[in-house]
């Protein structure tokens, strides 16, 4: 809908999926994402139209990797192929894969009219119109090693007949951090860094462009070139990246429109920095009968060469918007392990020693199951536990602390632990842990497992159970 058909009344019904608690609670989330597996927002069956998108996350400390670690799939059409698959932050213009609270201190707003990202920079909003036929499909997958908790969301739709004419929503990432320059005589749009390149017939409706700039130059030179239906020459070529972006004369500061802005523009003392582009082509959008081909040139340095105007490297990465009329059937895979550029620009809440949830990457790569899950408490937020699937064997928790004597504490998880949970520390007896649903998580008490001396290496806390035990505090009290 926009201003000109807002007042029309149709005959759609109005829906949401939501992550609310379903108990009547205020839980109202999903609580544990694990890595390698996925979360659905919505499964419909259709005819119907997704409206709006709207999700938020609770960050944890030394999960600086979350907004690349997920992954936005959508499928139309029962198709197998997802039309929409890009890591969770590019597609909302939180990109370079920057932690969230590096955005956060900079008061981020991307005020477009199509994504726009709050005051707070994890309320990520797409009004992008999401029409479809015979079924909609919409997950969040955990590419990382560490879970996710606390993920909140709202998916509106309406089901309804749509018209014949409508096309599928597509988006799709590209990501090269390794761009040398192009040079000047760049015609036919050779080696291009292209974000998209599809067949079918539809129309391309803008893009979010990172750029990782390193070094003081302008990069911005490079054309926009857009190839349609296979024409050899660009069918639309621009003048210049910032021109693209509806702008002139490089850029000085920040700003955000609803269909163009740059709303991230962060330099370094040595002049190099990060720039976030969009471009929403929401009243011009470039239509294509059988494909399009859509890319920028990469040209920085000294323009009186002919050659490579430079030989350094720089970073782009794109997330692209378009729709057409039947759901893609191949898509290149992202890639397992992509590169987080610059995550040392900005110091982000590290995980602390002994903390619980952080624990969980180390017990992966040993091979053993282990899960982290929000637990509520008087420190909203702040909380997570950590779950250890043992198998009736030991399983040793390695604890940092400095060489001294220590009286140990560990607050279980009840529901986690099974009956015949035992905690030990060092040589001490092992002790049993209490496991009652009665016991509400909150109020678990710490058990006490004796006093025992640090060495060099730190501390080693034994887990045995039949299968689980679960725990939500850990504390080293120093024994003068």
């Amino acid at each position: 809908m926009s201003l000109d058909n807002l007042a029309f009344i149709t005959d759609a019904r109005s829906h949401r999926s939501s992550s609310y608690d379903r108990s009547g609670g205020n839980i109202d989330c999903l609580c544990d994402l694990a890595p390698g597996t996925a979360a659905s927002l919505l499964d419909c069956d259709g005819p119907g139209r997704i409206t709006h998108i709207w999700l938020t996350f609770a960050p944890y400390a030394g999960h600086a990797t979350i907004l690349r670690d997920l992954v936005l799939r959508i499928w139309w059409e029962n198709s197998e192929v997802p039309s929409v698959e890009v890591p969770l932050g590019d597609f909302f213009g939180l990109g370079h894969g920057l932690p969230p609270d590096f955005y956060g201190r900079r008061r981020f707003t991307l005020s477009g009219s199509a994504i726009t990202v709050g005051m707070n920079e994890r309320s990520c909003n797409c009004y992008w119109p999401m029409p479809f036929r015979r079924h909609a499909r919409i997950e969040i997958a955990n590419t990382g090693e560490r879970s996710l908790r606390q993920l909140y969301f709202h998916v509106d739709y309406e089901r309804g007949v749509q018209e014949a004419a409508v096309g599928l929503f597509h988006a799709a990432f590209t990501e090269d951090t390794e761009l040398t320059s192009q040079g000047w005589i760049n015609p036919e749009g050779a080696d291009n860094f292209t974000i998209l390149d599809t067949t079918g017939r539809g129309h391309y409706v803008g893009c979010i462009l990172y750029v990782d700039s390193r070094r003081r130059d302008w990069f911005g030179e490079g054309d926009d070139m857009i190839f349609i239906d296979g024409d050899r020459l660009p069918t639309i070529s621009g003048t210049g990246t910032e021109d693209y972006f509806n702008n002139a004369w490089c850029y000085d500061q920040p700003f955000s429109y609803p269909h163009y802005g740059c709303p991230l523009i962060e330099r370094r003392p040595d002049g190099s920095g990060l720039f976030t582009m969009y471009r929403f082509h929401v009243p011009d959008p470039v239509r294509f009968e059988r494909s399009i081909r859509v890319g920028f040139e990469h040209a920085w340095g000294d323009q009186s060469r002919s050659l490579a105007g430079g030989d350094w490297r720089n970073g782009y990465s794109a997330a692209a918007f378009w729709y057409q009329q039947r759901p893609i059937i191949r898509r290149a895979p992202l890639l397992a392990a992509r590169p987080r550029a610059y995550t040392e620009m900005d110091s982000y809440a590290p995980a602390t020693a002994n903390d619980l949830p952080a624990m969980e990457i180390g017990l992966r790569r040993r091979g053993i199951g282990v899960r982290t899950m929000f637990v509520v408490g008087q420190e909203f937020l702040k909380l997570g536990s950590l779950m250890v699937e043992c198998k009736g064997r030991p399983i040793t928790l390695p604890l940092a602390a400095p060489v001294g004597r220590y009286r140990v504490e560990v607050q279980p998880l009840p529901h986690g632990c099974d009956a015949t949970a035992r905690l030990a520390i060092g040589a001490n007896p092992a002790l049993a842990v209490p496991c009652s649903r009665q016991v509400r998580q909150r109020d678990a008490a710490f058990l006490d497992l004796g006093e025992v001396e640090s060495g060099p290496d730190g501390l080693e806390l034994v887990l045995q159970a039949d299968a689980w035990i679960g725990l939500q505090g850990l504390r080293l009290v120093p024994v003068d």
